[in-house]
């Protein structure tokens, strides 16, 4: 039995063409909404049709907000605007299936307290830090052009700027006038759900307008239900016509359908979109906090700038396939290890140039260099376990002095539980002797460019 709200959208959609077969949205227990299977779905079925004239695009801000904006904010956050100032009521069945305020805070580490955030692993700060900075941007533009409701001071100044304005063109005033007032928290709400939501969506008229890739988003009605599974779902794409989502596999009547937002790590997902996976093919750990260190600790920064040098500093990993580190751990350990005598310097850039032969010379060669390699991981794996016990043991503090929400610090404490859990089972891989897993170039480079082409994607073909 679906729920009212679920009725009026699916209402709502139907009146703008979007077309569902053998699926259907549900609510999910502790999970929200989700697509389901009402009915055995063939592989190769297209479940849902959502014709471009459902889109939310660029196109269809009003001009009054888009002409405004459209020099100084990306159509991220055009659309957040939009959202926001909206009062025409098109979208009333479409919104109320959006992610509540109480949502967003509860899984969007942008909103979480301080010093929450500040526990973050290291991938989930650093995306988190990007994702302030472009959302600082939109919001100066915003503001400057539509003010801050909420705050008494800018409500002042823009008062102000209005009598001013009505002197010049007392007609587009009345329409500034009639707009509710925009406050911060309501256009972060909105940022975030646009960044959460959209999909990739571009045109020949719109890659022509667009050169940025991140610019070439649209927000569809139904289709943002669908939850995110990491190496399986229906396959999304769109033509001049509208999107299309086609069954990867078969469903039987009673299974989740999903898609597959893209090859994301669980910091990542934690940013963009407020959760963490169980079980995710991509997941990996970043072992800068305690390796960075270690190599920053050469006299003269003789280590650091060679590696700069060569591109190979910060972002050392490890996940499931590669215990024994990705690719650029192992240069980083063999630079560490080789020496910093000019001859083994140049044999160890003879071996980063040479595309990590292991037959290549880099002073630190055999079974020996191997050993030293992951004894020095060990020491890492060990120190990134330390830390993750450390964490765990700060965010218990955090709860009893109730810094955040109890949903907050349990998703916080839920990821650091898989930091601590991958980091133990590479190092046991490590002691029992079984393949360190160095990544060949070429794979590494195959695997880099999957994240590469996904990590903007908000959603199967998305942002």
């Amino acid at each position: 039995m679906q729920d009212e709200t679920l009725q009026d959208l699916l209402h709502y959609a139907a009146k703008q063409g979007v077309q569902l077969t053998g699926i259907a949205p549900r609510r999910l227990p502790g999970r929200g909404y989700g697509m389901v299977a009402v009915r055995d779905v063939l592989e190769g079925e297209t479940v849902l049709v959502v014709p471009t004239r459902a889109l939310r695009t660029l196109a269809t801000v009003p001009k009054a907000i888009s002409r405004t904006l459209d020099r100084d904010v990306s159509v991220h956050g055009i659309l957040a605007a939009h959202l926001v100032l909206d009062e025409s009521g098109d979208y009333a069945a479409w919104d109320a299936v959006l992610p509540t305020p109480e949502d967003l805070e509860a899984g969007m580490p942008l909103l979480w307290p301080t010093k929450l955030r500040e526990l973050l692993p290291t991938p989930a700060r650093n995306a988190l830090q990007r994702q302030q900075t472009k959302l600082n941007a939109d919001w100066a533009a915003v503001k400057a052009a539509f003010g801050d409701g909420g705050a008494e001071g800018n409500k002042q100044e823009t008062d102000r700027d209005r009598d001013r304005d009505r002197d010049r063109d007392r007609s587009s005033d009345k329409d500034k006038d009639k707009r509710k007032a925009l406050t911060k928290s309501d256009y972060v709400r909105a940022w975030l759900l646009v960044n959460s939501r959209t999909f990739y969506y571009t045109t020949p008229r719109s890659e022509a307008a667009l050169p940025s890739h991140d610019d070439r988003i649209a927000m569809q009605p139904v289709a943002d239900l669908f939850n995110h599974a990491a190496d399986r779902g229906c396959r999304a794409a769109y033509a001049a016509q509208g999107f299309s989502f086609v069954a990867d596999r078969p469903y039987s009547e009673g299974d989740e359908v999903p898609i597959s937002y893209g090859a994301h790590a669980n910091d990542a997902l934690l940013v963009e979109y407020g959760f963490v996976l169980a079980d995710n093919r991509w997941d990996e750990v970043a072992l800068d906090a305690v390796l960075v260190p270690r190599l920053a600790s050469s006299p003269h920064d003789v280590v650091r700038d060679d590696l700069e040098t060569a591109g190979f500093w910060g972002n050392y990993m490890i996940d499931a396939a590669t215990p024994g580190g990705c690719y650029r751990t192992q240069v980083a350990l063999r630079r560490l290890l080789c020496g910093n005598g000019a001859a083994q310097r140049t044999a160890w850039l003879q071996f980063v140039e040479g595309g990590g032969d292991e037959d290549e010379d880099d002073g630190d060669k055999g079974d020996k260099g191997r050993d030293e390699r992951e004894n020095v991981l060990l020491e890492c794996l060990d120190d990134m376990a330390e830390l993750a016990h450390k964490t765990l043991t700060k965010i218990e503090r955090l709860a009893k002095a109730n810094v955040g929400t109890e949903s907050q610090r349990s998703l916080l404490a839920l990821r650091w539980r898989q930091v601590e859990a991958m980091v133990a089972q590479a190092a046991t891989k490590l002691r029992e002797g079984e393949e360190a897993g160095v990544v060949e170039e070429e794979g590494t480079k195959q695997k880099e460019e999957t994240r590469t082409k996904t990590k903007t994607k908000k959603k199967e073909g998305t942002k």
